[in-house]
């Protein structure tokens, strides 16, 4: 047991710089600005920072597959450097590390959860990056209320409007018409009640509802104005 113990500590050690190196199959390389970022609040990226990112990739590895085999020793590190840069690559657990997962599942694992693993080291995709996957914007926040429900409110306020302007629209086009006759009475009782005056003389208007006798010709028959 010993003895298989032993030989497979060799043969890690052996294919470590095999998997991880510079442009090495399914390798991606990181830069991180902690300086540039966070100015005077900004930490060291030592051995505790590396088993953090190591947590986080195999976390996103995990969340991507729905499955808990990948382990933080599936994550490996190498050529880190002081500025901070580094190449790393995650090896398949159900091989026994023997492979390396592809870079197409570890690249949709890293856009899936980019958010979290910046949140993790207090750094934006600027500050974070990693250099052959693009940079991804955090998922956006589903509000409390669902859309559709905003939605409908919108046009059920539409339709309430235009019920109560076809409701009040119709109240005063009712008061109108029953206006109308009330003022054309009006205007004949003042046409009724004008007095014209012709040769100085009063003339009542010919009233045809009452038939009464224009004042004109009944004054004709006065001898007052008979001529001589």
């Amino acid at each position: 047991m010993l003895g298989r113990l032993l030989l497979a500590s060799a043969w890690v050690a052996v294919a470590y710089p095999e998997f991880c190196k510079p442009d090495a199959e399914n390798a991606f390389k990181v830069r991180i600005s902690i300086k540039r970022a966070l100015g005077d609040n900004a930490y060291t990226w030592d051995a505790n920072e590396e088993y953090l990112f190591k947590a986080m990739v195999a976390f996103a590895m995990r969340r991507y597959f729905s499955q808990e085999t990948t382990q933080i020793s599936n994550v490996l590190l190498c050529n880190v450097t002081d500025r901070v840069s580094f190449w790393f690559v995650v090896t398949d657990s159900s091989t026994n590390a023997t492979t390396t997962i592809p870079r197409s599942d570890v690249e949709a694992a890293i856009r899936k959860n980019k958010n979290r693993i910046n949140s993790a080291f207090l750094l934006n995709d600027d500050a974070l990056q990693f250099l052959e996957i693009s940079s991804t914007l955090a998922p956006p926040v589903e509000g409390s209320v669902p859309t559709w429900l905003i939605v409908f409110g919108v046009v059920l306020c539409i339709i309430t409007v235009g019920i109560a302007y076809l409701i009040i629209s119709g109240i005063h086009q009712r008061k109108r018409r029953n206006k109308a006759p009330e003022e054309i009475e009006g205007l004949e009782d003042k046409c009724e009640a004008t007095v014209t005056m012709e040769n100085g003389i009063p003339c009542d208007s010919l009233d045809l509802k009452a038939g009464r006798i224009n004042g004109v010709y009944a004054a004709a028959d006065d001898e007052r104005f008979t001529p001589l």
